[in-house]
């Protein structure tokens, strides 16, 4: 009987009396889409060639610029106006004389980029001149001469761009350093600062940098400087850009968190422009960011120094904190605190300086909090874990936290007020506003901002004399 069944059945078939819930009653083709699906979320990109340099312009610029220095040596840069157009016009001149020697011979789209290349070694920063030039571009990355990558809408793409090899792309970044009155060499590896319109610049050196030179820029673009131009970017609401105003004017110790890049320091330049004009204000900063000479006319900004190059000279945040406790500041503004000034910006935030406000690396309000305890233990002095626990969360009023997405967009996630349980001892967060984060349309992210609950300081608010309006209390 069962080889009956067996021979009049079709090969694969489910035996006679399979229930729909069977596992041999499934249909293979949903099974294999499914598989396919899974295995497209899993992919994983592999490495690929990209646009090569054109090798007839990059032989022609090889054959032209030690002939172009040469020739500009002893001349100098012209004098008057239009300087680069007539140094394009001395460039081109030589690039011209050049490519006639060449076979085939490149064409005048090829010699007038040649032009464009040597002038921009002389006057900007070589091959990658246009893309600080250009406002989409949000960061540059170059891994070595022939690897250049920029960040376009949150996304990395690489570029035909190429240096002519290792000691172009060496003399471009040490070219940087000079104008920042900054070194970079084999005993100091390593540079950071800032360009003239506030991009901020890393550089390694062999031997810390194994495979060669790499360069990073990061561009600041739109320059946020009102509570406004936080709303029109959707980083947050104006309920919430309310509640923020309205803590920054009630002299609340606020903490801005949030990963790499994802905007912690342009909020904090704009809810420091929100501190009354009368106030004395105080910015410390590792290198300058902060900005806030068209919002608020009493200013004093401190900056950090690395030491020279005799060892000498450093000037640490943590000695800008100290020296701004004696420089009558209603407030201080610390750019980052990632050290010892941890210690120091707790105890000023706890002893006259309410108002204060710093920025953390953290990814949680939790994260934000075990951080500042953990840098805190950098000041050395002897104060247990628990201590400064509790330090940390009774300078803190107000925690904002931000996250960027995938296409580049910053948003306030988060805004929390920590407190501590006394009959527990633990650290807990009453959330005012949340951004619910549900998905992504392409790499576009979806979600919505929600009121999450009443403020813990509603009572330290009104004597204050400031009320929240019904939609920041989530009645309306």
């Amino acid at each position: 009987m069962s080889a009956e069944r067996s021979a009049g059945s079709p090969a694969g078939a489910p035996p006679a009396g399979a229930g729909a819930g069977d596992p041999g009653d499934l249909d293979l083709d949903l099974d294999l889409a499914e598989v396919e699906r899974r295995l497209q979320l899993l992919e994983r990109s592999t490495p690929h060639r990209v646009a090569q340099y054109s090798s007839v312009r990059a032989h022609l610029e090889e054959a032209a610029f030690p002939r172009f220095i040469a020739w500009l040596g002893p001349r100098g840069l012209p004098q008057g106006k239009d300087v680069r157009r007539k140094l394009e016009d001395d460039a081109r001149a030589i690039v011209d004389e050049i490519a006639r020697r060449f076979e085939p011979r490149p064409s005048p789209a090829d010699v007038d980029h040649v032009t464009r290349m040597l002038v921009l070694d002389v006057l900007g920063t070589g091959p990658l001149q246009p893309f600080l030039d250009d406002p989409e571009v949000s960061e540059i990355m170059v891994n070595g001469p022939t690897q250049v990558r920029v960040e376009r809408a949150g996304r990395i793409e690489d570029t035909p761009v190429r240096f002519r090899d290792r000691n172009h792309l060496t003399h471009m970044i040490r070219k940087i350093a000079e104008r920042m009155e900054r070194r970079i060499d084999f005993q100091n590896p390593t540079l950071d600062g800032r360009l003239p319109d506030g991009s901020r610049v890393h550089a390694v050196f062999p031997p810390i940098a194994l495979d060669g030179p790499v360069l990073t820029i990061r561009k600041y673009g739109a320059i946020y400087s009102q509570i406004e131009d936080l709303i029109a970017s959707d980083t947050l609401r104006p309920e919430m850009a309310y509640y923020l105003g309205a803590c920054v004017k009630a002299r609340f110790n606020v903490a801005i968190g949030g990963p790499s890049a994802s905007g912690k320091t342009t909020t904090l330049n704009v809810l420091a422009s929100q501190v009354p004009s009368s106030e004395r204000v105080v910015t410390i900063e590792e290198l300058a960011e902060l900005d806030l000479s068209r919002s608020h006319a009493h200013v004093v900004r401190l900056q950090a120094r690395t030491e020279n190059t005799e060892g000498r000279g450093e000037v640490t945040v943590r000695q800008l904190v100290r020296e701004a406790l004696r420089m009558r500041a209603d407030r201080i503004i610390v750019g980052e605190a990632r050290g010892a000034e941890m210690l120091d910006v707790l105890q000023a935030m706890r002893c006259g300086h309410d108002g204060s406000m710093t920025t953390i690396h953290a990814t949680s309000p939790g994260d934000l909090i075990e951080r500042a305890v953990t840098i805190a233990l950098f000041g050395n002095i002897g104060l247990s874990e628990g201590t400064l626990r509790r330090m940390v969360v009774d300078s803190l009023d107000v925690v904002v936290l931000l996250a960027r997405f995938a296409d580049g967009t910053r948003k306030v996630v988060r805004i929390c007020e920590p407190w501590r349980d006394e009959a527990t001892g633990e650290v807990r967060f009453n959330d005012v506003f949340v951004f619910d984060h549900s998905g992504y349309e392409g790499t576009r992210p979806t979600g919505a901002f929600r009121w999450a609950g009443p403020t813990r300081h509603a009572e330290r608010l009104h004597r204050m004399g400031i009320t929240l309006p019904p939609e920041v209390m989530g009645l309306k």
